[in-house]
């Protein structure tokens, strides 16, 4: 069997890895992380535009930066979005001071339907979001980048494609999902 690493590959496993990782963490801890990850992606945008307007662009940081094989300083924002995405995503899933309480007294079947459904969303969510950050555009200012890093592998990849052509939908089905659970979950006294 001759298997080929490719960015299809890369998103396949992702996929694969984080729904994994959320049969194992449960419903009540999957929606914390979408949660997370939705806060932590307008925190990343933020801070990265703050970091791109007076950081990125000096030349000791841009030196600094080159030891990471980041040469230039949309790479170097691109990066440090990234970077604050992946480490706020863990400490508000981990210390995040909220919870969720969604018993289902639904048949075991639905339950691991629900459970799948929401490791699927979370990963298209983080993924989608990481890819638009690396693209070099934002998701609060909506900045042309013309040098597009993934415009290669933009090329190459149908799930590439799939993940920022759909980006959108990536962003808003995980909340629509938590909004619907909300409506239609019992609560307790």
């Amino acid at each position: 069997m001759n298997l080929n690493l490719s960015w299809d590959l890369f998103i396949l496993v992702f996929f694969a890895v984080v729904t994994a990782y959320s049969f194992i963490i449960g419903k009540n801890q999957t929606l914390k992380v979408i949660m997370a990850t939705y806060v932590a992606i307008l925190c990343a945008d933020g801070i990265g535009n703050l970091f791109s307007k007076y950081l990125a662009s000096s030349e000791a940081f841009l030196k600094f930066m080159r030891l990471f094989s980041i040469g230039n300083a949309d790479q170097s924002v691109a990066f440090f979005k990234v970077l604050i995405l992946i480490v706020l995503v863990v400490l508000l899933a981990v210390r995040g001071l909220y919870s969720f309480d969604a018993s289902s007294e639904a048949p075991m079947s639905m339950r691991l339907s629900m459970t799948l459904l929401l490791g699927v969303l979370s990963a298209g969510l983080m993924l989608s979001a990481m890819l638009v950050f690396v693209s070099g555009t934002s998701l609060v200012n909506h900045v042309a980048v013309l040098n597009n890093p993934l415009t290669e592998i933009y090329a190459q990849s149908r799930f590439v494609r799939i993940m920022l052509d759909y980006s959108n939908m990536w962003f808003f089905l995980p909340g629509v999902v938590i909004v619907g659970l909300s409506m239609t979950d019992k609560k307790s006294a």
